[in-house]
This record gives structure tokens, sequence and C-alpha cells, in this order.
């Protein structure tokens, strides 16, 4: 069945499917190709002819990155997209809306993955939307002569979009949340210290990422995408802005890779710490001093997976010996190195495990630990958990509760295989938490998941619901140690 909505730019034909409105591929920014490449993004033109919104429309150009398998058409500079999922077109529907930001390292990925189809949480009352942004070098290059933060700008722009016409869609512009994973996450945590993002949305949820700035990653803030960037621009020639928007863009996309950072080093494992295109703090879309400023006043839900390191490092890619641990824990913990092994050595497990446990808590469980500090010392409102479920498919597969793999929970896309009743009963329950949030700012209603406070209390999403602690991995007090000696 066909559904007609009117939206400011104009009229949008989409579709109905098993009780679900959806809206696919509605522009809304201007292409930025040509002249617009490296540019913000600029106002959609009108239209008044019917725009068939029935298809995914392109994604950013790209070479890996994406989580689930996306299904746009094509790849395309031109691919300022977004799609909404909504049980109701009723403009008086007021209902909570949930924005989300796909992850994949600022590098692939797109609003139209199958995993993170936003068809079941709309059946639960909320309207769904998703967007693509520009990518690596096409959204985050940092050039005196272009700008910066063209990505996060796409990001802004499309809650823009929102609050002018998600009403049309059933849903209430003053109650929007924003949530995201990974790379997602990170842009969640950006859009907090962004002036331009302010009042855009009201409540937060940050997956796998979007903590404090790795402890062990010395560099200065935003050093490491300009230094990016200028070997970029070289490796194109060093023209001005007019030359470079003219490079093709298959070079610009094979230029993006090559200095992204995904290749790591001789000897070193590759870490999200190594990425180089993402937002910087340019002084104006994100302040200089952002990593000091408090969180925008919006509830929080924040948390992690328990295994989050064997999507990067997978079970049998690596010769998993002491040597690249004394390695990989010397890169990750510093001087705190020795005491790490020391506690890993203490604990059963596989070598393989020590390497999950060292990655899982340095890059992602401390930046988190530290993100509480900070949000408890300005009284925010913020919830935690921890995402322990391994499927049968997982426990067999030995990726357990590996990073991404809380997505197909949340979203209810759980596949036929490898999953099992509990799986489905623990996607749905995390779905009503998560509707919960975006519906009054707690994931319950009746308290059972408290807030967090000075007992770090944190919910454990695993085959029921508990309460655990977030320093329950020894690993990341003492990278956490090391982090507050060198304030």
């Amino acid at each position: 069945m066909q559904t007609i909505v009117e939206i400011q730019q104009g009229p949008i034909q989409g579709f109905t499917d098993d009780g679900i409105h959806k809206f696919f591929g509605i522009p809304y920014a201007a292409p930025p190709v040509g002249a617009l490449r490296w540019r913000p993004p600029q106002p959609i033109p009108h239209w008044t002819q019917l725009r068939q919104t029935t298809e995914f429309g392109p994604i950013c150009p790209q070479t890996a990155g994406a989580v689930f398998k996306t299904r746009a058409s094509r790849q395309d500079e031109d691919c300022l997209y977004l799609n909404v999922w909504t049980a109701t077109v009723d403009p008086q529907a007021k209902q909570p809306v949930m924005v989300w930001i796909h992850g994949g390292g600022y590098l692939g990925g797109g609003g139209c993955e199958d995993g993170t189809d936003g068809s079941a949480l709309a059946a639960l009352g909320v309207t769904v939307v998703s967007f693509n942004y520009r990518l690596g070098a096409f959204g985050y290059l940092a050039h005196p002569d272009l700008g910066s933060n063209f990505g996060l700008q796409d990001q802004i722009a499309a809650l823009h979009w929102v609050q002018q016409n998600i009403t049309q869609f059933g849903g209430d512009p003053d109650r929007v949340t924003v949530f995201g994973q990974s790379a997602g996450a990170h842009s969640v945590r950006t859009l907090l210290s962004s002036p331009s993002a302010a009042g855009r949305f009201h409540r937060a949820i940050l997956q796998s990422g979007g903590g404090e700035r790795f402890s062990f990653d010395a560099k200065k803030p935003s050093e490491r995408t300009y230094a990016a960037s200028k070997a970029f621009v070289a490796h194109l020639g060093g023209g001005g802005p007019q030359q470079l928007r003219q490079v093709p863009t298959e070079k610009v996309k094979q230029a993006s890779h090559l200095f992204s950072g995904v290749i790591p080093k001789r000897g070193r494992v590759h870490t999200p710490a190594n990425l180089a295109w993402m937002p910087v703090n340019d002084g104006e879309i994100v302040p200089a001093d952002a990593g000091n400023r408090p969180l925008a006043a919006v509830p929080l839900l924040l948390g992690y997976t328990h295994n989050e390191a064997r999507y990067f490092i997978k079970p049998g890619m690596l010769p998993y010996n002491r040597l690249l641990l004394w390695a990989l824990t010397r890169a990750l913990a510093g001087p705190e190195a020795r005491a790490v092994r020391a506690e890993l050595s203490r604990n059963a497990g596989s070598m393989y495990d020590k390497f999950d446990r060292a990655y899982t808590s340095a890059v992602f469980a401390e930046p988190l630990l530290a993100t509480t500090e900070r949000l408890l010392s300005t009284s925010h409102e913020f919830y935690c958990y921890r995402f322990d479920r391994v499927s049968p498919g997982a426990g067999r597969s030995d990726f357990r509760a590996q990073h991404t793999a809380e997505l197909r929970y949340l979203f209810g896309t759980l596949t036929t295989e490898g999953y099992d009743d509990v799986d489905r009963q623990v996607s749905a329950r995390m779905q009503a938490h998560w509707v919960a949030f975006a519906r009054n700012g707690a994931p319950t209603e009746d308290g059972s998941w408290p807030r967090y406070d000075d007992l770090a209390r944190i919910a454990v999403i695993a085959d029921t619901l508990g309460q655990g602690r977030i320093d329950d991995d020894p690993i990341a007090p003492l990278v956490h140690a090391r982090r507050a000696t060198a304030r």
C-alpha cells in the first residue's frame, strides 16, 4: 500500500508493509558534489511533483567498514539521504523519535544496512530515522582552505530535517533520541559537545564508543586527522580547493583508504585509536576545548559489549602468543603494562582470552569508566550497561559478545541461524528498554535499572537483566589509574 506525506520540501510517497509506513531515500541536503564537495551541507531545493521514496539512496563511496549488508543500489558522493519507519503518520501522534547514527569507523556503512532496519522498533510506537553521512576523507578531511567536520555537519543537518518534518511521520520533535554504535556513538559524543547541535535532540544513547579519549593515546586531539589530511592532499597533487574538487571520486576514495589508519604498523594490532578520519576540534562546529566542557544536559544511556575486541582481532587471525601480548599491553597500558600482564596471568582462559580482556578493557571499558566519572562530577542523569549475551552461533565461532553483537538484538533483526528463543527474549527486552528510554529518559519505569551513581551500578544484558559493576574487569582500573596519574 502506498503512503503519501507532505514534508517542507514537497510531497513524498512511501509504502506500507506489515503495518509499518516506510520512506526510503529522502534527500535531507543538496548533493555534495562538484563545487559542493568539502562544503557544509546545503538546503535541498523544493519540489512540487510527487517524489517516490521507496528505495534507499546511494551511500557514500567507501572501501570497508559496513557491519551488515547495505541495501543501497550504489555508492555515490550524492549520498545525503535518510529513511523513516513509523506505525502512524498522524501529526497528532507525538511518538518519541529515535535517530540512528550508523557506525563503521567513519569509513563505511550507511543508514540502509539490513541488520539495523527500523521496522521492529517502529512497531513498538516510536518513529525511527536513519541516514547516510559523508565518510572518510569525503566527510572528515581537515584542510585550512576547505574546512572540516563535513560528515558531522551532515549529521546536524539530518537532525535539523527531523525538527522540521518529523511531525508528519507521527513523531514528536521535542522528544528526539540520538543513538549510535561505534563511530556512531563517537558521533553522538561529539554532538553532545557541539553548539550547532544544541536543542536538536533530547536524549542520547552511546553504544561501544564515545567515551573519553584513550588513555594510551599520547597524540594531541585531532593531530592524527590533520596529519592524514596533509598527506592526503599531497598525494593528490597538492592543489588548491578548485583542483581538489575536480579529482575523480574513485581517486579520492582510494586515497581516503590509504591514509585512514586501518592498516596497522608492522608488529602492531589495529585499534580504533589508529583511525584518522573523524571529527576535529575546529573551534567552530566542535569547540577547541570540547574535551574539557560539560556534555549537553540530556539523559544518557551508555555501555559496551563484554568481548568488544573479538570483532577487531578475530579468533585465529594472529599468533596470540606471549611476545605479541607483551607488545599489546605495552601499547595499551604503557608503564602499567607489567601490572596488567600480572593481572591477566591470574585469570583463567586462553592466550586469546587475555588479548580480548586487555584490548576490550583499554579501548572500550576504561574510556567509559572515565566518562562515568566526568558525568558524576556534574550530577548528570545517566545509565550504564554491558552486553554479555552469547548466542549459540557466537559461542561456536568464539566471537562471543563481540563489538556489534548487540545490534541485531536491538533492532529485532535476529536471523534464524545462530540464534535461539532465549536470544529472541533478550532482543524483546532490550528493545523495550531502549524504547522506554526514548519515551521517558529512563530505560525502565519500575526502577529495576537504576541510575549509575557512586555505587557504579550497571545493568548486565545477558539471559536476564541484572546488576553488576562497571569495573568487573580488573584491567580497566589499572589503565584508569595511569590516566589519573597523568593528570
